[in-house]
């Protein structure tokens, strides 16, 4: 099973199968779901539910089905400023834009500059790579 963030839902894929609506109860079980419609079900085997309940499916997903959960979690914005890229490789350490020295003396900005008037000179961003983990039971 996967599972990650979209927005304000959490998709869950790959949930096995067992038995006609089966998957609503699961989920309905582990989120303590209160209402209707607080799990979806997409289609092509993809469930959704509030980012809220994030934690409670991966935990009770592992444990129901006693086997690995793989969650992926995307890495939002890379930011990184002029002063960052163009100050000296072997300085790196002592580095305080948010891209933490990754960037620094590289002479190269991030894929997109979204502004040029910051204390730092321009600034420029970039997506984050995602982050996978894996949750036993």
């Amino acid at each position: 099973m996967t599972i990650r963030s979209n927005g304000k839902r959490t998709e869950i894929r790959n949930m096995p199968y067992e038995g006609n609506g089966r998957g609503y109860a699961i989920l309905d079980d582990m989120i303590d779901a209160s209402r209707r419609g607080q799990v979806k079900y997409e289609g092509r085997g993809l469930w959704t539910v509030a980012r809220t309940h994030t934690n409670a499916v991966i935990l009770g997903l592992a444990a129901h089905y006693r086997r690995r959960v793989k969650v992926i979690q995307y890495g939002g914005v890379e930011k990184c400023v002029e002063a960052c890229w163009k100050g000296r490789p072997d300085t790196a350490w002592t580095c305080q834009c948010v891209c933490a020295g990754r960037n620094h003396g590289s002479g190269v900005p991030y894929k997109l500059t979204v502004d040029s008037n910051g204390p730092g000179g321009s600034l420029s961003v970039q997506a984050g790579e995602p982050h996978e983990f894996y949750v036993y039971p």
